[in-house]
């Protein structure tokens, strides 16, 4: 899913949290490149997308789970209640729990299988390398972004003269 185009039947929540850090007002709590590899919908139940990349260097992705239905014969998605459970053959992946009609909080997440480094649960979140906790995110329209462009590169003689 590309942030500049999400889904017509995606309304995200007004506020999201996962690891103790809450995102209010956003869209999607990461993206990668222009990819988001997840968003939370509300809509009664937590309403789950979930993409993965398709290919190693991740230059195309493709939908795992759209709105609470998965695409793939090996994820399940189980819905209960205000909860939402998305369970793969190397375990849970995802579990959200919507707290009321303006919150949803992640409660177990593991992209790990996918190739995509962002886990934790209620008490912790790790993306890459940096663990993040008690971070408030007001308006931004996604949370975490990673970038594997290269950024250029200014030669430091000639910023200099």
């Amino acid at each position: 899913m590309n942030i500049n185009s999400l889904p017509s039947l995606y309304h995200p929540f007004q506020e999201m949290e996962i690891g103790t850090n809450r995102l209010v007002d956003g869209e999607a709590l990461f993206s990668l490149d222009d990819n988001v590899p997840l968003l939370i919908g509300v809509n009664g139940s937590p309403r789950v997308w979930l993409s993965i990349p398709a290919d190693p260097k991740g230059k195309s992705w493709q939908l795992l789970v759209r709105d609470n239905k998965s695409l793939n014969p090996k994820v399940t998605v189980e819905v209960a209640g205000n909860t939402v459970i998305v369970d793969t053959p190397d375990g849970i992946v995802l579990k959200v729990h919507k707290e009321n009609e303006r919150l949803v909080k992640v409660q177990q997440i593991n992209l790990r299988p996918f190739g995509i480094n962002i886990h934790g649960n209620e008490s912790s979140l790790t993306v890459m390398t940096n663990s993040l906790s008690g971070n408030v995110f007001i308006g931004s329209k996604v949370m975490v972004g990673i970038s594997g462009k290269k950024m250029p590169n200014k030669n430091i003689e000639q910023s200099v003269t």
